[in-house]
């Protein structure tokens, strides 16, 4: 019993399920055991002296093992209790006899502690996962959108489409911030770029990655404008107050310019010159070139009307435009060029614009461009003139407005009509038929500085009659 005792206690600090003691005969028997109670025992209050006092019986082979090296053993087992491993520690005593002296551990046990560790592990690890799986997911979305937005952000820039307002993107992600911020970097400088080279040439560069001196010939229509009288007024202001002006009024007149896919190739002075159809083809170039001019001219007198109501100096835009050959490309040294379009079709336009002041006209067409623009457009013949340093004469037309708009104003569709009949007397050498048509126009509209211009011309062949060699045109020794 003491030695149950001492069992018991020792299996109580050890948390062993059984301890037990074998004496054993040298001749592999053992006569006597003592351990403490197992769990079923113990809840079927089992005397341990009935039940742990044993007779002799045949050692397992491990056990045998255990007497005849020695040594510690270890192994498995199996009983009606269910399966154990036990571990065996052999003392010889000074009897010659063998004690063994063991510890159980029952594998049922182990086995059910082991599953249900597997079981949480695997269902800690299942959560694990599938949080890892659904963070993943969501990162790599979120990774994926940021990607492809800015993907969108640089193809937006290659085509120079700059958002006002936009500021530049973030990202948790430090790489993508990084892009981010990069690409708002680009989309800084190449908008600033864009404000000193025309858009459609930075897009050409960006489309053939190289940028080389070299031109191409193409028509083009072209647009020239002018500001009457500017020096006079520019002598009535400071330098500082002419540029501050100067920047509002361009504001004004040239966002309806851009507005008509028009390329804006420099500023001269008051003067703007701007074109179509290069770089990139526009079929309908002669049309949006007018209907370019059409809006800048309202531009133009509405920004005078605000500056005359508080009394300053209003502006007023003359127009000329004109289609030719002309080349366009890169011109200068290699490391420094300028986009522009060279040719006398350019000296042209400018000469045709310097005779609104001739003939009190807004916007002069060369017959050219009239002829490009179809029937979309309304104008009004002007006369048959050979400019300064022009080679050959061209009729030229003042733009009225887009048909559309016109053909509804019955007074202004009825005048037209009685313009051109008079134009028709005039150059068939009816005189006295002009006078009298040219002369009703000009009653009526006393500000048509153009029909008291023909009146007085008719005046003067009526009296004196050109010779049979009179061709009609209007000759200009000067600009």
């Amino acid at each position: 019993r003491d030695a149950q005792r001492e069992l018991e206690e020792y299996a109580e600090r050890a948390r062993l399920e059984f301890v037990w003691s074998i004496t054993a005969r040298a001749d592999g028997t053992a006569y006597e055991l003592v351990s403490n109670l197992s769990p079923q025992q113990q809840a079927d209050r089992a005397d341990p002296m009935k039940v742990l006092l044993l007779n002799p019986y045949d050692l397992p082979p491990v056990y045998a093992e255990a007497v005849k090296t020695g040594q510690r053993q270890t192994g498995s087992a199996k009983d009606s209790y269910g399966s154990f491993r036990s571990c065996i520690l052999p003392i010889r005593s000074a009897a010659g006899e063998t004690v063994l002296f063991g510890a159980d551990m029952e594998i049922t046990t182990v086995e059910e502690q082991l599953l249900r560790g597997l079981v949480t592990s695997f269902g800690i690890g299942g959560f694990v996962l599938v949080v890892t799986l659904i963070v993943i997911g969501y990162t790599s979305r979120n990774i994926a959108r940021e990607l492809l937005i800015a993907g969108a952000e640089a193809e937006a820039v290659r085509r120079l489409v700059f958002l006002d307002g936009k500021s530049a993107r973030r990202s948790t992600t430090k790489e993508i911030d990084r892009l981010f911020g990069s690409i708002a970097e680009m989309k800084t400088g190449l908008k600033a770029f864009s404000k000193y080279v025309p858009t459609a040439v930075v897009s050409q560069v960006i489309a053939s990655g190289k940028a080389e001196v070299g031109g191409e010939r193409r028509e083009l229509s072209l647009l020239m404008t002018d500001v009457t009288d500017f020096t006079t007024i520019s002598e009535q202001l400071e330098p500082e107050r002419v540029m501050i002006v100067m920047s509002e009024y361009f504001d004004r007149v040239v966002a309806p310019i851009l507005a008509a896919q028009g390329t804006l190739d420099k500023y001269v002075g008051d003067a703007i010159f701007a074109y179509w159809n290069a770089p990139a083809r526009q079929a309908d170039h002669a049309v949006l070139c007018c209907k370019a001019a059409l809006t800048a001219r309202e531009a133009s007198r509405t920004l005078a009307k605000e500056w005359e109501d508080v009394g300053r100096w209003a502006w007023h835009t003359r127009f000329g435009l004109h289609a030719g050959e002309t080349v366009f490309g890169n011109v200068g040294a290699p490391d420094r060029m300028d986009f522009t379009v060279i040719g006398s079709s350019v000296n042209l336009a400018s000469r045709i614009e310097g005779l609104n002041k001739f003939y009190g006209t807004e916007i002069l067409v060369s017959d050219r461009l009239r002829e490009l623009a179809g029937d979309s457009m309304v104008f009004r013949r002007v006369d048959c003139v050979m400019p300064k340093g022009a080679l050959d004469a061209f009729e030229i037309h003042e733009l009225i407005g887009n048909r559309a708009t016109v053909a509804g104003d019955q007074a202004m569709m009825s005048f037209l009509q009685r313009w051109a009949e008079a134009q028709q007397s005039y150059q068939q050498r009816r005189w006295s038929d002009a006078l009298v048509r040219f002369s009703a126009i000009a009653v009526e509209y006393p500000k048509d500085k153009l029909a008291a211009l023909y009146v007085k011309r008719c005046e003067t062949h009526v009296a004196n009659p050109p010779p049979a060699s009179w061709d009609g045109v209007e000759q200009f020794q000067s600009k």
